[in-house]
């Protein structure tokens, strides 16, 4: 386990298992070591659990890296092992796939739409999270410095999709003073919402730049 693990699963991540939304209903699977797993309920990823499964993609994704990546996450957010999940109906896998994707894909902001370029941006979190021994639940957010944006570009230019969301992680603990561990424990679709509105400034200062120099 590596420290950024450490960090995330120090404490277990917080969810609500009264939710029904995310179970699914499977046969019962047998793996080598005897165990036996039925239904699987699924919830919101966290930010460090999304970051671990896409840096199973790499460098060049492709689409098995992808899949596997997929797969990655929904062990990390089930708690079932992969050998299990090796042997679900496929549909199955798309559906639980499709589940935790919507999270982020539904709070992301749309290619057409506006960016939220207000002076402040004030996030509370509907449960708070336990991290660094202290409670995180309030987040107030600005535009970022000149300083924070070199080095949010600085990461994101080493050109991986693990990179890129470093980078959004960087960038939201120093705008915000979250300490990362606490960055990583967040709903990924509170911690897309946030990013979005960050790297917001960045796609309206490039209405009034050279067109032909990314900025």
């Amino acid at each position: 386990m590596d420290d950024m693990e450490t960090e995330l699963f120090g404490d277990k991540c917080q969810h609500d298992e009264s939710d029904q939304d995310g179970e699914f209903t499977t046969p019962v699977i047998t793996t080598k070591d005897g165990r036996e797993w039925a239904g699987m309920l699924c919830r919101e990823p966290s930010v460090g659990e999304n970051l671990l499964a896409i840096r199973v993609i790499g460098k060049r994704p492709q689409l098995e890296s992808v899949y596997a990546s997929q797969i990655a996450l929904l062990c990390r957010v089930t708690g079932w092992p992969q050998a299990a999940v090796d042997q679900l109906p496929s549909r199955i896998l798309d559906e639980a796939v499709a589940y935790l994707s919507h999270f982020e894909e539904e709070a992301r902001r749309k290619p057409d739409e506006e960016p939220d370029c207000q002076d402040t941006l004030y996030l509370s979190l509907t449960s708070p999270i336990t991290a660094v021994n202290r409670e995180w639940q309030e987040m107030q957010l600005r535009e970022p410095t000149v300083a924070e944006r070199r080095r949010f570009k600085a990461q994101e230019q080493r050109g991986t999709m693990a990179d890129f969301l470093e980078a959004e992680i960087n960038l939201l603990t120093d705008v915000s003073g979250w300490q990362r561990a606490a960055v990583l424990k967040m709903p990924i679709s509170e911690f897309a919402r946030a990013s979005d509105y960050l790297t917001g400034f960045f796609i309206a200062g490039q209405k009034t730049g050279n067109a032909s120099l990314p900025i």
